[in-house]
């Protein structure tokens, strides 16, 4: 692992081969990170909820920007997702898929491999994009971002 010491992992949650942390990113229990065959990068901000999972691929590398949310469960294999992006409770985003930003994939929801999903998009079931992210929705992202970075930090602090 290679990372700031202000990142935080949560005691069981398990990071395996060349996983990057950017500041404040925090991983919380029970999520597994991946990168044995390319790398997985959080932003700054980031975060990565209670039993996710993201294992990068061959040739696809695991990114996810500054300020997103992996909500608990959900799974991500060798996908690029774009700052302040919400991937909500078990949601998948299949290898080779682009989340752009302020994008939402609801939970439960499927991004099929190789899928780009325009920013500000919301995704439900498998890869229909509904409609534009509104102006409250992108709040609740940037809400989000930030009581995980607090989280982060009391974690930290213990």
């Amino acid at each position: 692992m290679e990372g700031p010491l202000d990142a935080f992992v949560a005691h069981g949650a398990r990071l395996i081969g060349d996983v990057r942390m950017g500041a404040e990113s925090s991983v919380f229990f029970g999520a597994v990170l991946c990168g044995e065959t390319d790398f997985v990068q959080l932003g700054p901000q980031a975060n990565v909820q209670d039993n996710c999972v993201v294992e990068a691929t061959p040739g696809n590398p695991v990114r996810i920007g500054a300020r997103t949310s992996l909500g608990h469960n959900a799974r991500v294999f060798g996908a690029t997702i774009d700052e302040r992006a919400l991937i909500a409770i078990g949601a998948r985003v299949l290898p080779g898929a682009h989340i752009g930003s302020y994008s939402i994939v609801a939970a439960n929801a499927t991004i099929p491999e190789g899928m780009h999903v325009p920013p500000r998009t919301l995704v439900i079931g498998h890869g229909r994009i509904l409609r534009d992210v509104t102006d409250a929705e992108i709040e609740r992202i940037e809400h989000g971002a930030t009581d995980y970075a607090r989280l982060c930090r009391e974690y930290r602090q213990r």
